[in-house]
């Protein structure tokens, strides 16, 4: 078997705190970027960049997730405020409602997209089916955030991924000890994502090949932003330019504020480079 755990406790408090993230919507964005981050590591031919959006008809609306092979994350929730439920329970699917979720794999010169149906609404098992539809890879995926009453405590995920031929006693050794485990918060609570590793891998050899350091690291920029804006300033210059001249555009992934002039917003739009075949 092949496994990948990411411990993301660092990426999500940063993303928490740049997005003002509520503890809801910080617990499904923290799933989704382990998701995105353990199916980029996992992945045979290794992907420039991942990129994991759920798309829901409940009040969390979408949430989109992304990691890259330098291991950059990034991350979004369409409703950053959302309250946490009366009962206190941060379960995300009553939020998310029905929808879909489509991974999207970006290459310098390719980019391919696929989707399926939520069948849960709480990640793990929505990952675990796009893989087996998608991939037609046997998998198990776990995923968890434990959050602080203000930041989070641990966040991550773990993904075993059962290799042609595998055994059939390994694979029902391995569903024993998800069938038996206390819970992923639990785990993370008693000891962070090496506890789950110990936990679902529990009486099987193990060795590590590889490691990386993962950072929350948008790639936003001046210019980018200002590509994007330009065409609504053409379209509705008064609604985007305030009194004082000037436009402020905030990136949705990361915060960063950027301020523009009213002679920027009228430079002309420059054309899309011509498709080569």
């Amino acid at each position: 078997m092949r496994w990948v755990a990411a411990d993301i406790t660092l990426v999500l408090e940063e993303a928490r705190r740049r997005l003002d993230l509520s503890p809801i919507a910080a617990v499904a964005l923290g799933r989704s970027l382990s998701a995105a981050a353990v199916i980029q590591r996992i992945s045979l031919k290794m992907p420039a960049r991942i990129v994991l959006e759920i798309i829901g008809d409940g009040p969390m609306g979408k949430i989109v997730a992304e990691a890259d092979s330098a291991g950059h994350l990034r991350g979004l929730v369409g409703n950053p405020q959302l309250a946490t439920p009366d009962d206190g329970q941060m379960k995300i699917a009553p939020l998310l409602g029905s929808g879909v979720m489509r991974v999207t794999r970006e290459e310098k010169r390719s980019r391919y997209s696929s989707q399926v149906e939520l069948v849960s609404g709480e990640l793990g098992d929505d990952v675990t089916h796009y893989l087996e539809q998608s991939e037609q890879i046997r998998s198990a995926v776990l995923l968890g955030v434990l959050p602080r009453p203000i930041g989070i405590a641990a966040a991550g995920g773990l993904l075993v991924e059962a290799l042609p031929g595998t055994e059939d006693e390994v694979i029902d050794r391995l569903e024993e000890n998800i069938r038996t485990l206390e819970g992923v918060s639990s785990c993370l609570q008693r000891g962070g994502i090496p506890a789950l590793v110990t936990a679902v891998l529990q009486g099987f050899d193990r060795e590590i090949v590889d490691r990386q350091p993962l950072e929350y690291r948008c790639r936003c920029n001046r210019q980018s932003l200002l590509s994007q804006i330009l065409p609504l300033a053409r379209q509705e210059p008064e609604a985007l330019i305030g009194d004082d001249g000037f436009c402020e555009a905030v990136c949705a992934y990361c915060g960063s504020r950027y301020v523009y002039t009213a002679t920027e917003l009228a430079a002309p739009v420059e054309a899309p480079p011509p498709s080569t075949v």
